[in-house]
Formats: structure tokens, C-alpha cells, sequence
């Protein structure tokens, strides 16, 4: 190859990355699945930010609020492929995840501090409090289904919504592992007026749960009666027996 065709070549390849490395934000929210939507992008595609993002989970929008994104095209083989940071009011996540070849996808380091109140969106129950999430390792296969958790989640200043006014509970941790037999985590109680102690397997898609509730927020009338229907009562309080399929 000619000196003359060597240089064409090599300018070319060079536009041609400064291209790719400017290309605008707006391209990745344009790319967002129909679940997801994003407004105000700026920056690169690589390095960006979009001013409100919003997420529908199971019919059910939630705000994430301002989200800012990195994207590390060696991570596919070194480590996080995108770091996101998102943050609404209280509301904070931080994120780094990557996706192996066989399509799992890999969360590392994630941190996640938010409102419980979101859960009633999903499931029938009237809670309250701070959820603190530090998740060294979360890995979702391709179909969607964990194949392994480690870290720990905390429910803080926990309390049950009852219309005669919110019952406190306390502060409860859940340490979750992974071995053979699948993935587990024992629920403890760090304080408050509910004693809870427990814990939960998930082998594949299917789950139990398991927990003894006992303590002053276990005799209140409100507190029993919302619980009736998924608990049974023993010497000491009650107890939550539950399995079945995700």
C-alpha cells in the first residue's frame, strides 16, 4: 500500500471513530424498548444523561428521574459493559452490569436506596418505610430468571398501613447467598416492635418462604387482621409459610 493510500486510510478510520465517539444521546433513548421512556437526552451515546426516565413494571409506571449512563464497549469482556446512576428526590441508584455471550446478564456493585411504597404497585400489600439495597453480585439469565444474588437488603423503619393509622414494625435485614442448592436468604430483625426472623429459598423459578412474627406488633387488632389471610397463628404470634412458582 502506497504512503499516499496508507494516510487516506488511516484519516478515514480516524473520522470515521470520532464519528462514533460523537454520536448523540439521543440515539440510545431511541433504542429503548417500549417499557421504557426517557425524555431530554444529552451528551453522547457513550457518555450521557436524560433529564426524567420511567419504567413500566407489570402495567405499572415508575420514575426513576434523572439517569446518567456510561458506556464501556470493553466491559463485554473486562467487566460492566454500562454504569447507570439515576436519581428522584430520595430515590438513588447505582448500577454497573454487563452481558455475557451467553445473553446473562451481570450486576455488580449495585446500590439502590428508595421508598417501599412502590411495592403496593405490585403486590396487595399496604407497607411503608426505606428500602437500602447493596448487591455485590446479581446474575439474571437470559430467560429472565436469577441464578445468583449475593448481598444484603434492608427495610427500614418499616411500618403496616392500616385505616386506623400505620402500625410501626421495626427495621429487619435480609443477607441473600447463592450455592448449589440454589439462592436463600435469612431475614433477621435489627429492632422494632415486630420480631421477625426467617427465610426464603429460590431453586429455578420456584420459591418459599418461611417466618415466625411475634412481639407488641403482633397483637395489634389492625396488624392481624391484615395478615389473616397469608399467616396462621402459634403460641408466640404467627407464622408465614408460602411456596410456589415466580
Amino acid at each position: 500500500m502506497s504512503d499516499r493510500r496508507l494516510i487516506a486510510v488511516s484519516a478515514a478510520a480516524l473520522f470515521l471513530v470520532l464519528l462514533i465517539a460523537r454520536l448523540p444521546a439521543s440515539i440510545a433513548t431511541a433504542l429503548l424498548p417500549p417499557t421504557v421512556i426517557a425524555t431530554n437526552p444529552s451528551g453522547t451515546l457513550w457518555r450521557g444523561n436524560a433529564a426524567h426516565v420511567q419504567v413500566n413494571m407489570s402495567g405499572q409506571w415508575f420514575a426513576l428521574g434523572r439517569v446518567e449512563w456510561a458506556l464501556q464497549p470493553l466491559g463485554v469482556l473486562l467487566g460492566d459493559a454500562v454504569i447507570l446512576r439515576s436519581s428522584w428526590g430520595s430515590q438513588k441508584l447505582d448500577i454497573g452490569a454487563g452481558i455475557e455471550l451467553n445473553g446473562d446478564v451481570t450486576v455488580s456493585d449495585a446500590s439502590i436506596r428508595a421508598d417501599i411504597s412502590w411495592v403496593r404497585n405490585l403486590l396487595p400489600l399496604f407497607i411503608a418505610g426505606d428500602l437500602n439495597a447493596d448487591i455485590e453480585t446479581l446474575r439474571v439469565s437470559a430467560s429472565g430468571t436469577p441464578v445468583f444474588i449475593s448481598g444484603r437488603v434492608v427495610w427500614e423503619d418499616a411500618a403496616w398501613q392500616a385505616v386506623g393509622g400505620d402500625v410501626s414494625l421495626g427495621t429487619y435485614a435480609v443477607d441473600i447467598a447463592t450455592d448449589d442448592q440454589g439462592i436463600s436468604g435469612k431475614v433477621v430483625t435489627l429492632k422494632g416492635a415486630l420480631e421477625l426472623n426467617g427465610e426464603f429459598t429460590l431453586q429455578g423459578n420456584r420459591y418459599s418462604v418461611t417466618a415466625d412474627l411475634s412481639g407488641a406488633a403482633a397483637r395489634n387488632e389492625a396488624f392481624q387482621q391484615a395478615i389473616a389471610l397469608m399467616a396462621v397463628p402459634t403460641e408466640s404470634g404467627y407464622r408465614i409459610d408460602l411456596s410456589g412458582t415466580l
